[in-house]
Protein backbone atom coordinates (compact mmCIF):
# COMPACT_ATOMS: atom_id res chain seq x y z
CA UNK A 1 0.00 0.00 0.00
CA UNK A 2 2.86 2.43 0.56
CA UNK A 3 1.24 3.70 3.77
CA UNK A 4 2.69 4.24 7.18
CA UNK A 5 0.13 3.43 9.86
CA UNK A 6 -0.59 4.63 13.35
CA UNK A 7 -2.98 2.26 15.05
CA UNK A 8 -4.67 3.65 18.11
CA UNK A 9 -5.46 0.18 19.37
CA UNK A 10 -4.81 -3.28 18.11
CA UNK A 11 -8.01 -4.62 19.58
CA UNK A 12 -9.55 -6.57 16.72
CA UNK A 13 -12.47 -7.38 18.91
CA UNK A 14 -13.78 -3.83 19.05
CA UNK A 15 -17.49 -3.27 19.01
CA UNK A 16 -19.09 -4.41 15.79
CA UNK A 17 -21.42 -1.40 15.56
CA UNK A 18 -18.63 0.58 13.85
CA UNK A 19 -19.17 0.19 10.12
CA UNK A 20 -16.26 -0.89 7.98
CA UNK A 21 -15.71 2.34 6.11
CA UNK A 22 -12.77 4.50 5.05
CA UNK A 23 -12.66 8.21 5.81
CA UNK A 24 -10.11 10.51 4.17
CA UNK A 25 -9.41 14.08 5.29
CA UNK A 26 -7.99 16.65 2.88
CA UNK A 27 -6.99 20.27 3.35
CA UNK A 28 -6.87 23.33 1.14
CA UNK A 29 -3.11 22.91 0.71
CA UNK A 30 -0.81 19.94 0.64
CA UNK A 31 -1.05 16.69 -1.34
CA UNK A 32 -4.85 16.51 -1.52
CA UNK A 33 -5.07 14.40 -4.68
CA UNK A 34 -2.38 12.08 -3.32
CA UNK A 35 -4.41 11.52 -0.15
CA UNK A 36 -7.45 10.74 -2.32
CA UNK A 37 -5.42 8.30 -4.43
CA UNK A 38 -4.18 6.54 -1.30
CA UNK A 39 -7.72 6.28 0.08
CA UNK A 40 -8.95 4.93 -3.26
CA UNK A 41 -6.26 2.23 -3.30
CA UNK A 42 -7.06 1.30 0.29
CA UNK A 43 -10.80 1.15 -0.43
CA UNK A 44 -10.21 -1.09 -3.45
CA UNK A 45 -7.90 -3.37 -1.51
CA UNK A 46 -10.32 -3.77 1.41
CA UNK A 47 -13.51 -3.64 -0.66
CA UNK A 48 -14.99 -0.89 1.52
CA UNK A 49 -16.97 2.30 0.81
CA UNK A 50 -15.03 5.51 1.31
CA UNK A 51 -15.77 9.13 2.07
CA UNK A 52 -13.55 12.20 1.57
CA UNK A 53 -14.12 15.31 3.66
CA UNK A 54 -12.71 18.80 4.04
CA UNK A 55 -12.95 20.42 7.49
CA UNK A 56 -13.24 24.19 7.36
CA UNK A 57 -11.99 25.80 10.58
CA UNK A 58 -12.07 29.45 11.70
CA UNK A 59 -8.44 29.68 10.61
CA UNK A 60 -9.22 28.72 7.00
CA UNK A 61 -12.67 30.27 6.62
CA UNK A 62 -11.43 33.70 5.53
CA UNK A 63 -9.13 32.42 2.76
CA UNK A 64 -11.41 31.53 -0.16
CA UNK A 65 -8.51 30.05 -2.14
CA UNK A 66 -8.43 27.19 0.38
CA UNK A 67 -12.10 26.40 -0.23
CA UNK A 68 -11.56 26.48 -3.99
CA UNK A 69 -8.56 24.18 -3.69
CA UNK A 70 -10.53 21.80 -1.45
CA UNK A 71 -13.44 21.84 -3.90
CA UNK A 72 -11.11 20.72 -6.70
CA UNK A 73 -9.77 17.89 -4.55
CA UNK A 74 -13.29 16.77 -3.58
CA UNK A 75 -14.37 16.88 -7.23
CA UNK A 76 -11.41 14.64 -8.04
CA UNK A 77 -12.54 12.25 -5.27
CA UNK A 78 -16.07 12.01 -6.69
CA UNK A 79 -14.64 11.03 -10.07
CA UNK A 80 -12.92 8.11 -8.35
CA UNK A 81 -16.19 7.00 -6.74
CA UNK A 82 -16.03 8.53 -3.26
CA UNK A 83 -18.76 10.36 -1.42
CA UNK A 84 -17.62 13.82 -0.29
CA UNK A 85 -18.56 16.58 2.12
CA UNK A 86 -17.28 19.93 3.39
CA UNK A 87 -18.01 20.63 7.04
CA UNK A 88 -17.25 23.36 9.55
CA UNK A 89 -15.75 22.86 13.00
CA UNK A 90 -13.54 24.69 15.50
CA UNK A 91 -10.66 22.34 14.69
CA UNK A 92 -9.82 19.57 12.24
CA UNK A 93 -9.92 16.99 15.02
CA UNK A 94 -13.39 18.14 16.12
CA UNK A 95 -14.66 17.91 12.55
CA UNK A 96 -13.29 14.40 12.10
CA UNK A 97 -14.72 13.24 15.41
CA UNK A 98 -18.12 14.71 14.51
CA UNK A 99 -18.08 12.93 11.14
CA UNK A 100 -17.08 9.66 12.79
CA UNK A 101 -20.04 10.12 15.12
CA UNK A 102 -22.40 10.42 12.14
CA UNK A 103 -20.80 7.75 9.94
CA UNK A 104 -18.59 5.47 12.03
CA UNK A 105 -15.43 4.21 10.36
CA UNK A 106 -12.37 2.21 11.33
CA UNK A 107 -9.91 3.69 8.84
CA UNK A 108 -8.77 7.30 8.44
CA UNK A 109 -6.43 8.47 5.66
CA UNK A 110 -4.56 11.78 6.06
CA UNK A 111 -1.30 13.24 4.79
CA UNK A 112 2.00 12.75 6.57
CA UNK A 113 3.09 15.72 8.71
CA UNK A 114 6.29 15.99 6.66
CA UNK A 115 4.19 16.60 3.55
CA UNK A 116 2.18 19.32 5.16
CA UNK A 117 4.40 22.30 5.85
CA UNK A 118 1.91 24.96 4.79
CA UNK A 119 -0.04 27.32 7.00
CA UNK A 120 -3.09 25.05 7.09
CA UNK A 121 -1.85 21.61 8.02
CA UNK A 122 -2.80 18.44 9.80
CA UNK A 123 -0.09 18.73 12.45
CA UNK A 124 1.32 15.89 14.56
CA UNK A 125 -0.80 17.19 17.44
CA UNK A 126 -3.85 16.11 15.41
CA UNK A 127 -2.56 12.53 15.31
CA UNK A 128 -2.10 12.48 19.07
CA UNK A 129 -5.54 14.02 19.61
CA UNK A 130 -7.25 11.48 17.36
CA UNK A 131 -5.36 8.55 18.89
CA UNK A 132 -6.47 9.70 22.35
CA UNK A 133 -10.11 10.36 21.47
CA UNK A 134 -10.57 7.39 19.11
CA UNK A 135 -8.21 4.58 20.14
CA UNK A 136 -10.13 2.14 17.91
CA UNK A 137 -9.31 4.14 14.78
CA UNK A 138 -6.60 3.01 12.37
CA UNK A 139 -4.86 6.05 10.87
CA UNK A 140 -3.18 5.65 7.47
CA UNK A 141 -0.62 8.29 6.53
CA UNK A 142 -0.39 8.99 2.81
CA UNK A 143 3.32 9.30 1.86
CA UNK A 144 4.70 12.71 1.03
CA UNK A 145 5.40 14.03 -2.43
CA UNK A 146 8.53 16.21 -2.12
CA UNK A 147 7.89 17.99 -5.43
CA UNK A 148 4.39 19.00 -4.46
CA UNK A 149 3.78 22.75 -4.41
CA UNK A 150 1.81 23.75 -1.35
CA UNK A 151 0.50 27.03 -2.67
CA UNK A 152 0.59 28.73 -6.05
CA UNK A 153 2.34 32.10 -6.24
CA UNK A 154 -0.93 33.94 -6.72
CA UNK A 155 -2.23 32.51 -3.45
CA UNK A 156 0.85 33.61 -1.57
CA UNK A 157 0.51 37.08 -3.05
CA UNK A 158 -3.14 37.18 -2.08
CA UNK A 159 -2.44 36.81 1.65
CA UNK A 160 -0.03 39.76 1.81
CA UNK A 161 -1.52 43.02 3.06
CA UNK A 162 -1.66 45.79 0.44
CA UNK A 163 0.99 48.51 0.60
CA UNK A 164 -1.48 51.18 1.60
CA UNK A 165 -2.06 49.31 4.88
CA UNK A 166 1.57 50.00 5.73
CA UNK A 167 1.02 53.63 4.76
CA UNK A 168 -1.89 53.80 7.20
CA UNK A 169 0.36 52.35 9.90
CA UNK A 170 3.03 55.02 9.32
CA UNK A 171 0.35 57.75 9.21
CA UNK A 172 -1.10 56.61 12.54
CA UNK A 173 2.34 56.77 14.13
CA UNK A 174 2.94 60.25 12.67
CA UNK A 175 -0.35 61.47 14.15
CA UNK A 176 0.68 60.05 17.52
CA UNK A 177 4.05 61.81 17.22
CA UNK A 178 2.27 65.11 16.58
CA UNK A 179 0.08 64.52 19.64
CA UNK A 180 3.18 63.76 21.71
CA UNK A 181 4.82 67.01 20.59
CA UNK A 182 1.73 68.99 21.64
CA UNK A 183 1.50 67.22 24.99
CA UNK A 184 5.21 67.77 25.65
CA UNK A 185 4.53 71.51 25.61
CA UNK A 186 1.92 71.02 28.33
CA UNK A 187 3.55 68.46 30.60
CA UNK A 188 7.05 69.84 30.16
CA UNK A 189 8.74 66.42 30.17
CA UNK A 190 8.94 63.85 27.44
CA UNK A 191 8.01 60.43 28.98
CA UNK A 192 5.40 59.88 26.26
CA UNK A 193 6.47 56.57 24.72
CA UNK A 194 3.38 54.90 26.20
CA UNK A 195 1.19 56.75 23.69
CA UNK A 196 2.71 54.78 20.81
CA UNK A 197 0.91 51.71 22.11
CA UNK A 198 -2.36 53.08 20.74
CA UNK A 199 -1.46 53.18 17.02
CA UNK A 200 0.29 49.82 17.28
CA UNK A 201 -2.75 48.19 18.92
CA UNK A 202 -5.17 49.83 16.48
CA UNK A 203 -3.18 48.78 13.41
CA UNK A 204 -2.63 45.24 14.70
CA UNK A 205 -6.34 44.83 15.46
CA UNK A 206 -7.60 46.23 12.15
CA UNK A 207 -4.89 45.52 9.57
CA UNK A 208 -2.91 42.55 10.87
CA UNK A 209 0.62 41.73 11.94
CA UNK A 210 2.55 43.03 8.90
CA UNK A 211 1.32 46.64 9.10
CA UNK A 212 1.60 46.42 12.90
CA UNK A 213 5.32 45.65 12.61
CA UNK A 214 5.63 48.65 10.28
CA UNK A 215 3.94 50.73 13.00
CA UNK A 216 6.40 49.39 15.60
CA UNK A 217 9.45 50.27 13.50
CA UNK A 218 8.07 53.71 12.71
CA UNK A 219 7.19 54.36 16.34
CA UNK A 220 10.62 53.43 17.69
CA UNK A 221 12.53 55.41 15.06
CA UNK A 222 10.36 58.52 15.31
CA UNK A 223 10.41 58.38 19.11
CA UNK A 224 14.19 58.18 19.03
CA UNK A 225 14.55 61.01 16.50
CA UNK A 226 12.10 63.54 17.92
CA UNK A 227 11.30 62.72 21.55
CA UNK A 228 14.63 61.56 22.96
CA UNK A 229 17.49 63.87 23.70
CA UNK A 230 19.47 64.80 21.74
CA UNK A 231 16.84 65.45 19.08
CA UNK A 232 17.54 64.18 15.54
CA UNK A 233 20.10 61.71 16.88
CA UNK A 234 19.28 58.13 15.83
CA UNK A 235 20.36 55.36 18.19
CA UNK A 236 17.79 52.54 17.77
CA UNK A 237 19.69 50.11 20.03
CA UNK A 238 19.82 52.41 23.04
CA UNK A 239 18.53 50.69 26.22
CA UNK A 240 15.32 52.72 26.30
CA UNK A 241 14.69 51.91 22.64
CA UNK A 242 15.34 48.21 23.17
CA UNK A 243 12.68 48.18 25.87
CA UNK A 244 10.33 49.99 23.51
CA UNK A 245 11.11 47.51 20.71
CA UNK A 246 10.25 44.56 22.95
CA UNK A 247 7.11 46.13 24.43
CA UNK A 248 5.58 47.33 21.15
CA UNK A 249 6.46 44.15 19.23
CA UNK A 250 4.94 41.95 21.95
CA UNK A 251 1.75 44.00 21.96
CA UNK A 252 1.56 43.93 18.14
CA UNK A 253 1.98 40.15 17.92
CA UNK A 254 -0.45 39.38 20.74
CA UNK A 255 -3.11 41.78 19.48
CA UNK A 256 -2.91 40.55 15.89
CA UNK A 257 -3.16 36.90 16.99
CA UNK A 258 -6.16 37.51 19.23
CA UNK A 259 -8.06 39.72 16.82
CA UNK A 260 -7.20 37.45 13.87
CA UNK A 261 -8.65 34.44 15.68
CA UNK A 262 -11.76 36.43 16.58
CA UNK A 263 -12.20 37.61 12.97
CA UNK A 264 -11.85 34.05 11.68
CA UNK A 265 -14.43 32.75 14.14
CA UNK A 266 -16.73 35.64 13.30
CA UNK A 267 -16.43 34.95 9.58
CA UNK A 268 -17.24 31.27 10.06
CA UNK A 269 -20.11 32.07 12.42
CA UNK A 270 -21.51 34.67 10.02
CA UNK A 271 -21.54 32.21 7.17
CA UNK A 272 -23.17 29.52 9.30
CA UNK A 273 -25.74 32.07 10.50
CA UNK A 274 -26.51 33.06 6.91
CA UNK A 275 -26.98 29.44 5.90
CA UNK A 276 -29.19 28.79 8.93
CA UNK A 277 -31.29 31.84 8.10
CA UNK A 278 -31.58 30.59 4.53
CA UNK A 279 -32.78 27.20 5.73
CA UNK A 280 -35.37 28.79 8.01
CA UNK A 281 -36.60 31.07 5.22
CA UNK A 282 -36.94 28.08 2.87
CA UNK A 283 -38.91 26.17 5.50
CA UNK A 284 -41.28 29.12 5.89
CA UNK A 285 -41.73 29.34 2.12
CA UNK A 286 -42.57 25.65 1.89
CA UNK A 287 -45.01 26.07 4.77
CA UNK A 288 -46.90 28.80 2.91
CA UNK A 289 -47.37 26.97 -0.41
CA UNK A 290 -50.27 24.56 -0.65
CA UNK A 291 -50.23 22.98 -4.12
CA UNK A 292 -47.85 20.83 -6.10
CA UNK A 293 -47.18 23.54 -8.66
CA UNK A 294 -46.39 26.15 -6.01
CA UNK A 295 -44.17 23.76 -4.06
CA UNK A 296 -42.26 22.66 -7.17
CA UNK A 297 -41.73 26.29 -8.18
CA UNK A 298 -40.53 27.23 -4.68
CA UNK A 299 -38.05 24.34 -4.64
CA UNK A 300 -36.60 25.25 -8.04
CA UNK A 301 -36.37 28.94 -7.10
CA UNK A 302 -34.51 28.14 -3.89
CA UNK A 303 -31.92 25.82 -5.40
CA UNK A 304 -31.39 28.07 -8.42
CA UNK A 305 -30.72 31.08 -6.18
CA UNK A 306 -28.64 29.40 -3.48
CA UNK A 307 -26.38 27.42 -5.81
CA UNK A 308 -26.55 29.74 -8.82
CA UNK A 309 -27.67 26.87 -11.05
CA UNK A 310 -30.41 25.79 -13.40
CA UNK A 311 -32.98 23.68 -11.59
CA UNK A 312 -35.71 21.33 -12.80
CA UNK A 313 -38.12 19.29 -10.69
CA UNK A 314 -39.75 16.14 -12.07
CA UNK A 315 -42.65 14.18 -10.58
CA UNK A 316 -44.72 11.22 -11.66
CA UNK A 317 -48.06 11.74 -13.34
CA UNK A 318 -49.95 8.94 -15.05
CA UNK A 319 -47.02 6.56 -14.72
CA UNK A 320 -44.53 8.95 -16.39
CA UNK A 321 -42.08 11.51 -15.12
CA UNK A 322 -43.14 15.02 -16.09
CA UNK A 323 -41.54 18.40 -15.55
CA UNK A 324 -43.27 20.06 -12.59
CA UNK A 325 -41.20 23.29 -12.58
CA UNK A 326 -37.99 24.67 -14.00
CA UNK A 327 -35.76 27.72 -13.48
CA UNK A 328 -35.29 29.08 -16.07
CA UNK A 329 -38.43 27.84 -17.76
CA UNK A 330 -36.75 27.03 -21.12
CA UNK A 331 -34.10 24.64 -19.78
CA UNK A 332 -32.78 22.28 -22.47
CA UNK A 333 -32.87 18.58 -21.63
CA UNK A 334 -30.58 16.08 -23.38
CA UNK A 335 -30.92 12.29 -23.82
CA UNK A 336 -27.94 11.73 -21.51
CA UNK A 337 -29.61 13.85 -18.84
CA UNK A 338 -32.75 11.78 -19.33
CA UNK A 339 -30.73 8.61 -18.76
CA UNK A 340 -29.44 10.03 -15.45
CA UNK A 341 -33.00 11.02 -14.52
CA UNK A 342 -34.38 7.56 -15.25
CA UNK A 343 -31.58 5.94 -13.24
CA UNK A 344 -32.15 8.19 -10.24
CA UNK A 345 -35.91 7.57 -10.30
CA UNK A 346 -35.61 3.82 -10.73
CA UNK A 347 -32.90 3.30 -8.13
CA UNK A 348 -33.53 6.12 -5.66
CA UNK A 349 -29.89 7.22 -5.81
CA UNK A 350 -28.21 10.32 -7.20
CA UNK A 351 -26.70 10.32 -10.68
CA UNK A 352 -24.96 12.63 -13.11
CA UNK A 353 -21.98 14.95 -12.70
CA UNK A 354 -20.24 14.72 -9.35
CA UNK A 355 -21.43 11.14 -8.80
CA UNK A 356 -20.24 7.75 -9.99
CA UNK A 357 -23.21 7.09 -12.29
CA UNK A 358 -24.01 8.51 -15.76
CA UNK A 359 -21.28 11.10 -15.42
CA UNK A 360 -21.37 12.15 -19.09
CA UNK A 361 -24.14 14.68 -18.42
CA UNK A 362 -23.72 18.18 -17.00
CA UNK A 363 -26.73 17.65 -14.73
CA UNK A 364 -26.67 16.47 -11.13
CA UNK A 365 -29.85 14.45 -10.52
CA UNK A 366 -30.98 14.13 -6.89
CA UNK A 367 -33.95 11.98 -5.80
CA UNK A 368 -36.20 13.60 -3.20
CA UNK A 369 -36.97 10.66 -0.95
CA UNK A 370 -38.56 10.02 2.43
CA UNK A 371 -39.89 6.94 4.20
CA UNK A 372 -42.64 6.88 1.55
CA UNK A 373 -40.08 6.34 -1.19
CA UNK A 374 -38.86 8.58 -3.99
CA UNK A 375 -41.46 11.34 -4.41
CA UNK A 376 -39.76 13.48 -7.06
CA UNK A 377 -36.40 14.10 -8.70
CA UNK A 378 -34.47 17.38 -8.67
CA UNK A 379 -31.94 18.11 -11.42
CA UNK A 380 -29.44 20.99 -11.21
CA UNK A 381 -26.74 22.17 -13.60
CA UNK A 382 -24.23 25.01 -13.87
CA UNK A 383 -23.70 27.07 -17.01
CA UNK A 384 -19.97 26.30 -16.97
CA UNK A 385 -20.63 22.51 -16.80
CA UNK A 386 -18.77 22.12 -13.50
CA UNK A 387 -20.09 20.24 -10.49
CA UNK A 388 -23.11 22.30 -9.39
CA UNK A 389 -22.53 21.50 -5.72
CA UNK A 390 -19.45 23.33 -4.44
CA UNK A 391 -17.63 21.76 -1.51
CA UNK A 392 -18.60 24.55 0.87
CA UNK A 393 -22.28 24.19 -0.14
CA UNK A 394 -22.57 20.41 0.21
CA UNK A 395 -24.02 20.43 3.74
CA UNK A 396 -26.45 23.25 2.87
CA UNK A 397 -27.52 21.35 -0.27
CA UNK A 398 -28.22 18.18 1.72
CA UNK A 399 -30.28 20.15 4.24
CA UNK A 400 -32.35 21.85 1.56
CA UNK A 401 -32.92 18.50 -0.14
CA UNK A 402 -34.25 17.09 3.13
CA UNK A 403 -36.61 20.04 3.56
CA UNK A 404 -37.88 19.76 0.01
CA UNK A 405 -38.47 16.02 0.46
CA UNK A 406 -40.48 16.60 3.62
CA UNK A 407 -42.60 19.25 1.89
CA UNK A 408 -43.42 16.80 -0.90
CA UNK A 409 -44.18 14.10 1.64
CA UNK A 410 -46.70 16.43 3.26
CA UNK A 411 -48.43 16.88 -0.10
CA UNK A 412 -48.50 13.13 -0.73
CA UNK A 413 -50.04 12.43 2.69
CA UNK A 414 -52.56 15.23 2.25
CA UNK A 415 -53.61 13.89 -1.14
CA UNK A 416 -53.99 10.40 0.29
CA UNK A 417 -56.09 11.74 3.14
CA UNK A 418 -58.26 13.65 0.67
CA UNK A 419 -58.81 10.56 -1.45
CA UNK A 420 -59.66 8.45 1.59
CA UNK A 421 -62.27 11.02 2.66
CA UNK A 422 -63.78 11.54 -0.76
CA UNK A 423 -62.22 14.99 -1.22
CA UNK A 424 -60.64 15.87 -4.59
CA UNK A 425 -56.83 15.74 -4.33
CA UNK A 426 -54.60 18.72 -4.88
CA UNK A 427 -53.59 17.44 -8.33
CA UNK A 428 -55.54 15.79 -11.10
CA UNK A 429 -53.79 12.51 -10.42
CA UNK A 430 -52.64 11.45 -7.01
CA UNK A 431 -48.85 11.62 -6.82
CA UNK A 432 -47.51 8.30 -5.66
CA UNK A 433 -43.96 7.93 -4.45
CA UNK A 434 -41.96 5.08 -5.89
CA UNK A 435 -40.92 2.67 -3.18
CA UNK A 436 -37.27 2.78 -2.37
CA UNK A 437 -35.42 -0.26 -3.71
Amino acid sequence: MGHDEITGAADTGASTNVQERILAAVGGSGPGEHIVDSASVLASALGLPWHVMFVETPRTARDRSIARRAADVLAYATRLGATVSSETAHSVADGLIDRLGIEPARHLVIGTPSALRGRHTLAPALLRDLATRRPDLTIHLAPAQPAFTLAPPEKLAGVRPPLWHHGIAVGAVLLTLGLCELLSLVVGGRPLSLLFLFPVIAVAARLGLGPAITAVVSAVLLFDLFLLQPVMHLEPLAPVNIVLWIALTSVAVYTSLITGALRNRAALSDRNAQESARIVAFARTLGRVATWDETAAAICDEFAEVLNVQAVLFREEGGQLVRAAARPADVAWSPVAQAALDWAWANGTEAGTGTGTVTATDWRVQPLSTSLGTLAVLAISRDDSRNPIRADKAVLFATLVSQASLALERLVLEDRWRVSHGVPPLAATEPVGRSAP
